[in-house]
């Protein structure tokens, strides 16, 4: 296991990680009653130690019928990031009882948690000889300070898988999914905010430029998911983006991680 000693606190590494409820890519052969594999909870939390992370929205988090999570728990005891705040969303797509959802896990303290759950377009396909309903979905939010004092806006966010239906995330009838996540968005500090989000589309932060949310992409064009883009770390105006990666894992969708600095303020006469 990574030792504790590489969390440096040189720049802010953010992350964002479908982990899949912690069930392996390709099946639930090797699965505990708890909910996932154990390989797989145990590859998270070393995936975590190795890249030093500050900050990570996950999504398909699993949790009990009570809402409590076996991952998160781990995630607790075994690394630094002791502040969690969660949002259950729906019903497991993998485990009769259990719900599944988003979460946000730091090394700050979180304050002013927020949840919001985006309008369901009520999709729907035949899945072999079952039909589905596309799942709530939605994000949590949070408000922390780094150890430079700097203020942490942060979102995990989960969008519609809009594929599985056969349909495009940018069709029209999606256009109050969208509004909706760049509405809620918009309330928090527009600098310091961080996005860490499964979008399931290609173009998240176009979609949400074009309703009037301007962040830049930390994996702009990077494969993050079966040949598609649709993870991303999304960051406000006061953030540069100093580097992005990408690790393949047990899950289906890759870890994404991003290191940020605060920018420098803005230099030149007050326009006040």
């Amino acid at each position: 296991m990574a030792s504790l000693d590489r969390y440096t606190g040189a720049g802010l590494r953010v992350a964002t990680w479908n982990v899949h409820e912690g069930v392996p890519e390709g099946g639930t052969d090797d699965i505990f009653q708890g909910g996932g594999s154990l390989d797989h909870s145990r590859s998270v939390t070393d995936m975590l130690l190795e890249g030093a992370i500050d900050v990570i929205g996950m999504q398909e988090v699993g949790f009990s019928g009570e809402g409590r999570s076996e991952l998160l728990d781990l995630i607790l005891e075994t690394t630094p990031l002791h502040h969690i705040a969660t949002f259950p969303l729906h019903a497991s797509s993998f485990f009769p009882g259990r719900l599944s959802g988003v979460a946000i896990a730091s090394r700050f303290p979180l304050r002013d948690v927020h949840r919001h759950r985006l309008p369901n377009p009520g999709l729907s396909t035949r899945f072999g000889d079952d039909v589905i309903h596309s799942h709530d979905k939605g994000l949590v939010s949070a408000v922390c300070e780094s150890d430079s004092g700097v203020r942490l806006d942060i979102a995990a966010v989960h969008s519609f898988p809009f594929h599985l239906f056969g349909r495009d995330a940018t069709e029209t009838e999606f256009t109050p999914v969208w509004k909706s996540l760049a509405a809620r968005l918009g309330e928090l500090s527009a600098r310091s905010l961080l996005v860490c989000g499964d979008f399931n589309a290609e173009h998240a932060a176009g979609l949400l430029a074009a309703r009037g949310l301007s962040l830049g992409s930390a994996m702009t064009g990077t494969t993050t998911y079966r040949g598609a883009a649709v993870d991303d770390v999304l960051h406000g105006s006061g953030f540069r983006l100093m580097s992005s990666s990408t690790v393949p894992n047990l899950s289906d969708h890759c870890l994404c991680l991003a290191k940020l600095h605060w920018s420098d303020p803005p230099s030149g006469p007050s326009s006040g």
